[in-house]
């Protein structure tokens, strides 16, 4: 390989979510401990990307920033050629992460009390900024069917014809099941939408991470006619891993809805993205997608041995099928365990720090989200860990049979 995907750093020194977890358990058993839970991953980072920093830093003013044609022309030039997908410059609205953005979304396009469709099991910001701004989730739960997500969309049609659902967060590749949707699958709910004049805002941040041959949609390339009720959020933040500089485009082609999405971040005090952010994207997409391709083989590798892994552990362990993105999906539902046991138990006696299926929903409670976006040497030593622990506890004890 051309790039380097083996060594990894201690984050705890720069405050990492993740890595601080490794402060809860002793010195000497954190060597080659990595955290598996938010998405982000270690790797070090594009040496493209980080000379495009060092350079703007050591030459320019860090002062307030838009983005520029040239940016602008970068993000475009992406998108056709890695997706197929044509923007105009003017759709494009930079935003500090596409969380923020789906908060505004749900601010700017619906009222207190309206129902907002959300496919559950899904990530778990999706509740967040519907709940909390006092908007009510319309739940329309996956159809889990031979270990793979399906939309449910008779259910789907039932919700959009309620007067006042408004929106539907699509999450596209979905987190955390890694589902990639297809052509006809993303056409059938277009359609829905325009027949109920429903706007779908659609979380793309995985895009770019397809796996297997994969081929991802952005919402519009299906269907022009749901340009008008869509809002497209992208971020070169998982693909390249520069989550920390806060850079995301929003594509807006409805001039009505652009404006809207505009006036809402100015009432709340919203700023434009970083100007550090703005230049490591612009390298990322001028410069760096040989790294994303070695990224993504090194992603597969480590997806597939995810999966011979629990194949030879245990039946009672089911990997789900990954399109796209460095999570993958565990359902532990027949060990016949308490979610919240097995989960503490995992953290406290193995070491092995991954996210709970439960945050994305009462629905998935009994999976493990696992981010293996790590050196695969390390992937394979925190699973070994793993296996010690599960084979003692559930797999061969008196405690483990049933």
């Amino acid at each position: 390989m051309k790039y380097d995907f083996t060594s990894y750093y201690d984050r705890r020194r720069n405050g990492s979510c993740k890595w601080l977890k490794l402060n809860t358990i002793d010195e000497k058993s954190r060597d080659n401990v990595i955290p598996m839970t938010i998405a982000d991953m270690d790797f070090p980072t594009c040496p493209k990307i980080v000379d495009a920093v060092k350079k703007y830093v050591t030459t320019e003013v860090l002062g307030y920033s838009e983005p520029t044609y040239d940016y602008l022309d970068s993000v475009k030039n992406f998108f056709e050629e890695v997706h197929d997908f044509s923007i105009e410059k003017e759709w494009v609205i930079t935003s500090p992460g596409i969380v923020p953005a789906l908060s505004t979304c749900v601010r700017a396009f619906t009222q207190e009390n309206d129902g907002v469709i959300m496919m559950t099991p899904v990530y778990n910001p999706f509740y967040h900024v519907v709940e909390m701004q006092n908007r009510r989730i319309e739940e329309c739960a996956l159809i889990l069917k031979d270990n793979r997500y399906y939309i449910s969309f008779e259910k789907l049609e039932s919700l959009a014809k309620k007067d006042d659902v408004k929106m539907l967060l699509l999450c596209s590749p979905h987190n955390p099941g890694g589902r990639v949707w297809t052509k006809e699958e993303l056409q059938k709910l277009i359609d829905i939408a325009l027949e109920n004049n429903l706007i779908i805002v659609s979380d793309e941040i995985h895009a770019d991470i397809t796996l297997k041959g994969k081929k991802h949609f952005i919402l519009p390339s299906v269907d022009k006619r749901i340009e008008r009720l869509s809002v497209v959020c992208t971020a070169a933040s998982k693909t390249f891993n520069i989550a920390g500089l806060q850079t995301s485009n929003i594509f807006i082609a409805n001039p009505e809805l652009r404006q809207k999405f505009v006036d809402t971040n100015l009432a709340s005090g919203i700023e434009k993205a970083n100007v550090l952010g703005l230049v490591a994207t612009k390298a990322a997409y001028d410069h760096c997608r040989d790294w994303m391709e070695e990224m993504k083989i090194v992603i597969e590798e480590n997806q597939d041995f995810v999966t011979a892994f629990f194949a030879e552990l245990s039946p009672r362990f089911k990997v789900m099928e990954q399109d796209a993105s460095f999570l993958a999906w565990i359902d532990y539902s027949e060990l016949n365990v308490d979610e919240k046991e097995f989960y503490e138990f995992l953290a406290q006696e193995c070491n092995f720090f991954v996210n709970s299926g439960k945050m994305y929903g009462e629905v998935s409670k009994y999976f493990i989200r696992i981010n293996v976006g790590i050196p695969t040497e390390q992937l394979k030593k925190n699973l070994e860990r793993f296996k010690r622990g599960v084979e003692g506890k559930y797999l061969y004890s008196s405690a483990g049979q049933n």
